[in-house]
């Protein structure tokens, strides 16, 4: 369709721009001050303009603009303009994008070992994981996406993820069963989901409202930002508060930006990144309540859940993957007690 290859042609001519500054760099060295043309950096993420990625990165290139005094411009991209999370994060190895960031989920077939933070009710609070996540045992699992030319510099919070559907509330896990439910494209999420008799699918976030709206899935589960920004309250009747999953969502860039930059403003960059993650999380924090009432406005009919009776039935999905996962899990208890 048109709209893919709109799609590539923007990926292409951000390739392209990118090529060109890193060799327009070097022809004129004569008179450097005046004439140098500002480093462009694209800064690609998956989610509505109202979503705390946008206002985070919206914050992140006014730093770095301000602080370079304009000798880096940051091009934001929302909306999947730019590829899926998983395809942005391969452009992140091409050089063809700089920043974005990602759910673990999306990057298993970048370092499998990230799929240990999909096990459901692995977090109990968000303080907990940023504990885990921003200590040693958080980035000892980034560092094999090190080894694959992205570099991590904290993750983003949006809450936990609920169950929304247009079947029934889902009060106690009996009430899932049967539900068609699109999740992550994770085999450790579609098979915790099983375990409550959920039909669970896997397809791209940018495939989901339609899939909605056609009724090929009946629900999903997501952060409530992403309920309301993506207007899943449209499509959607009932919004269980299951918070289930914990979505780990590392802020990455690619290591070839920093070839792209002097020194000085390379240094400027990093510290932009960190600030950008403090603020983001600052602003989860304060937005998460309000986004709840915004959901039952718009509509949506809310149920809390005994969330003790979700984690006993979705429990077996440990035993299930403890082969593989057991040492890591074992890891991430361990940082919980420190």
């Amino acid at each position: 369709g048109d709209t893919m290859k709109k799609k590539w042609i923007k990926v292409l001519a951000a390739g392209i721009a990118s090529i060109l500054l890193v060799s327009g760099c070097s022809s004129n060295s004569v008179n450097q001050d005046n004439s140098e043309k500002p480093v462009h950096l694209t800064f690609g993420h998956g989610q509505a303009e109202g979503h705390p990625y946008h206002i985070a990165a919206m914050h992140f290139k006014e730093e770095v603009e301000k602080k370079t005094g304009g000798r880096v411009i940051v091009d934001v991209q929302p909306n999947v303009n730019l590829g899926d999370e998983r395809e942005m994060t391969e452009s992140l190895q091409l050089g063809t994008i700089d920043i974005t960031v990602a759910v673990a989920a999306t990057l298993s077939g970048f370092n499998q070992d990230l799929d240990v933070f999909n096990f459901p009710y692995l977090f109990d609070s968000r303080e907990e994981a940023f504990r885990v996540l921003d200590g040693e045992a958080g980035q000892k699992i980034f560092s094999g996406l090190d080894k694959q030319g992205i570099e991590t510099f904290g993750t983003f919070d949006l809450g936990f993820r609920s169950m929304t559907n247009s079947k029934r509330p889902i009060v106690v896990p009996e009430d899932a069963d049967g539900i068609r439910m699109r999740t992550l494209e994770s085999s450790v999420c579609v098979d915790s989901l099983g375990e409550l008799g959920i039909d669970a699918v896997s397809m791209s976030f940018g495939e989901l409202f339609t899939a909605l709206q056609t009724k090929a899935v009946d629900g999903q589960e997501n952060p409530l930002f992403t309920i309301y920004n993506s207007r899943f309250y449209e499509v959607q009747k009932y919004l269980s508060l299951t918070e289930h999953f914990y979505p780990v969502c590392p802020v990455m860039a690619g290591k070839l930006m920093w070839k792209k930059l002097s020194e000085e403003d390379a240094e400027i960059v990093r510290a932009a990144l960190y600030d950008m993650v403090d603020y983001e999380r600052t602003v989860a924090g304060k937005e998460l309540d309000k986004t709840l009432q915004k959901i039952k406005d718009a509509g949506m009919e809310v149920n809390t859940v005994d969330k003790n009776l979700f984690k006993q039935a979705i429990s077996p999905v440990y035993e299930k993957y403890n082969a593989q996962y057991g040492d890591l899990l074992k890891e991430i208890e361990k940082a919980k007690e420190m």
